[in-house]
């Protein structure tokens, strides 16, 4: 019954999709919007919520560009969007180090279009297209940290489902 209700909820998440650098908003958005609109596509992910206080971290950080007249562009909403999917899995700055390292070769719009591809094959259930717009290099980091994003996803649903069911006995003193 549990796995049977977790192949279930693997089918409704199919039906998520992050959106490609074309999709983005094309006008600059003020923080609150920014967040809304990283909160709304990554609703059902488990990712947790970004706040803006989170946002003026990574900037304060280095993790994103500062906004020009306190708006954000396609490029740092990107960036968010991933940093959203991999801040419980890598360190802040393992993800900074990795964005950078990912963007020496090949532009960040085709490197965040791969990761888009590839997460939403995963969440659909189906093999990944051939790679032919970024090094092969890249290829390879963004298919490992693309699958470890999304195992956690699983994981952290069929553990609260498990949870649910059946929750653990708590251990007296």
């Amino acid at each position: 019954m549990l796995l049977d209700d977790f192949k279930q909820w693997r089918k409704e998440l199919s039906k998520t999709q992050l959106p490609h650098w074309e999709e983005l908003p094309t006008m600059n958005l003020y923080v609150d919007q920014l967040v809304s609109v990283v909160n709304d596509q990554l609703t059902g992910l488990h990712v947790g919520t970004i706040t803006k206080s989170m946002v003026n971290n990574y900037v304060k950080k280095g993790v994103i560009m500062a906004p020009v007249k306190k708006k954000y562009s396609a490029y740092q909403l990107a960036a968010i969007t991933v940093i959203a999917l991999l801040k419980n899995t890598y360190s802040l700055d393992d993800i900074k180090a990795g964005l950078a390292q990912l963007t020496v070769n090949d532009y960040p719009q085709a490197v965040y279009n791969r990761f888009v591809d590839l997460f939403n094959a995963l969440l659909k259930e189906e093999s990944f297209t051939k790679n032919e717009g970024i090094n092969a290099a890249n290829e390879a980091l963004l298919q490992l940290v693309v699958k470890s994003a999304y195992q956690r996803v699983l994981a952290v649903q069929l553990f609260s489902m498990m949870n649910k069911e059946q929750p653990p006995a708590q251990l007296k003193r």
